[in-house]
Order: C-alpha cells, then structure tokens, then sequence
C-alpha cells in the first residue's frame, strides 16, 4: 500500500464520516421536527379540552344559578304562603283589607315619591325645611320613599311574573 492509496483511503473515510453526520443531523432535524409537530398537537388537544372543559363548567354553574334562583324563588313564595296560612281564620273585610294593603301601598309610596320629587325640583321643598336642614333631610327622604317604593314594588310583582319563555327566569 503506498501513500496515496493510504492518504485517499483516509480522506474517503472521512468523507465518508462527514457524510454519515450530515446525515445523523439531517435525520435527527426531521425527528425533531416530528416530534415538535407532535408536541403541537397535544398542546392543540389539551388547549381544546381545557376549554370544553372551561365551557363545560361555565354551563355548569349557568345551571346551578338558575336552579338557586329558581329554589330561592320557590322558597320564598313558600315562606309568603306559610305566613298567610299562619294567620288563621278571620273576619272576611279583615282579609279583604290584608289583601289590598300591598297593591294600594305600591301605588301610594309611588305617588308620595313623584310628589317629593317634583315639589324638589320646583323648588318647593323650602317652604317646608329650614336652609341648613333641607339639603341633609331631603336626601335622606327621597332615598327612603325610593327604597320603599322599590321594596313594595319588587315584593309585590316580584314572584308573579311569568317565566320567560325559555325557561330561564
């Protein structure tokens, strides 16, 4: 062996092991791309699950409201109906007036409402009120008659509406 023979062999060899590690890489370049690829898609997978999850819980828990407020209503038209009943027998004109007192004191703490609020706004309320009580005292009325007019009238109609149609309430 002479050598070239020696010095050509060795280079071909090398060759040869360059070739082969190009190779390696070039291989281990599309592995590791398939696996990126692969690692995507069950990101991709777990990002769809978690958010049929999420969706899930938020139907969930949709349901579970409307249920509370569906029993809450009930248990307050139960509680209003146990304390009816509570009351017994009476005179039939003491059971008429009971059952006006609530449609004709919505209508009332209303009408003393628009009256305040007007009689406000024309500028009337200081012939009744002293200039340094009429700024604290008229606030404080018109938030009461507001709040009671309010409370009558949610009491009132509250649990009497009709369902809406598609069964949410």
């Amino acid at each position: 062996m002479d050598l070239f023979e020696l010095g050509s062999s060795a280079a071909t060899g090398g060759l040869l092991g360059m070739v082969g590690t190009a190779m390696g890489r070039v291989a281990g370049y599309f592995e590791a791309r398939q696996a990126n690829a692969h690692e995507r898609e069950r990101w991709q997978h777990e990002r769809t699950l978690q958010a049929g999850e999420a969706e899930h819980a938020a139907r969930r828990s949709d349901v579970e409201h409307a249920h509370d407020r569906q029993m809450a209503s009930y248990e307050g038209l139960s509680e209003s109906l146990r304390a009816e009943a509570s009351l017994g027998e009476a005179y039939r004109w003491v059971n008429a007036i009971r059952a006006l007192v609530r449609p004709i004191l919505t209508p009332i703490l209303w009408a003393v409402y628009l009256v305040v609020f007007f009689a406000i706004i024309e500028g009337n309320a200081r012939n009744f009120l002293s200039a340094d009580a009429q700024d604290e005292f008229i606030g404080y009325f018109i938030a009461n008659i507001a709040f009671a007019a309010s409370a009558a009238t949610l009491w009132w109609f509250g649990d009497r509406a009709l369902p809406p149609r598609d069964g949410r309430r």
